[in-house]
């Protein structure tokens, strides 16, 4: 079966008019190439070569050093809070972890299940310490970064914790003498007991 031509040539004929437009939208009829005809708004920029290259206006400054950038906000009793944008005081998982206390019933049934698993699979990695608290489990897991990588992608399949547990997380690693260590959240959807 033959593909009529003319839906063809007029897309390939809209593309093209569409990035010449891109391309000549704001340049200044008067400059030379490589110039653009205004200094506001994001807008394509011709080189030498007749090829586009977008720029952009210039975003807020952050401070340097010591100095902080900081920016009102408002509140809703009317107010404004200051904002220090170089700091950033959000508490990491492990600090919200140990917050939590332990529901000694259930926690004790998962920590078993989980281990159970955990040798099920074989993964080639040591399960260096697990605690449950109220709805999460802290798993402390150490081996080579390789076997460390195809361990959690068995232990999040169903036989793992895939249908076991409802989310997973997975913290920064660390390396202590060759050995790859990372610790991974099991996280539950339920009620303390």
């Amino acid at each position: 079966m033959a593909v009529p031509r003319a839906p063809v040539v007029v897309g390939i004929v809209v593309i093209a008019g569409g990035i010449a437009w891109f391309a000549l939208r704001d340049r200044n009829p008067g400059a030379g190439s490589g110039t653009r005809g205004d200094s506001q708004g994001s807008a394509a920029l011709t080189t030498g070569s007749g090829k586009a290259a977008i720029s952009a206006p210039a975003g807020p400054r952050l401070g340097s050093g010591s100095e902080a950038f900081t920016e009102g906000l408002p509140l809703p009793d009317g107010g404004t809070a200051t904002v220090d944008a170089l700091t950033i005081d959000a508490p990491s998982h492990r600090d919200v972890f140990v917050t939590q206390t332990r529901d000694p019933g259930w926690a004790t049934r998962t920590e078993s299940e989980i281990k159970k698993r955990f040798r099920a699979l074989s993964l080639g990695v040591t399960l260096d310490a697990l605690e449950c608290r109220a709805n999460q489990c802290e798993l402390t897991i150490s081996g080579a970064s390789d076997d460390i990588a195809t361990a959690f992608d068995r232990l999040e399949s169903k036989q793992g914790l895939g249908e076991f547990a409802d989310k997973l997380l997975l913290s920064g690693p660390e390396q202590r003498d060759g050995t790859m260590i990372v610790r991974a959240y099991a996280m539950f959807e339920r009620s303390p007991e």
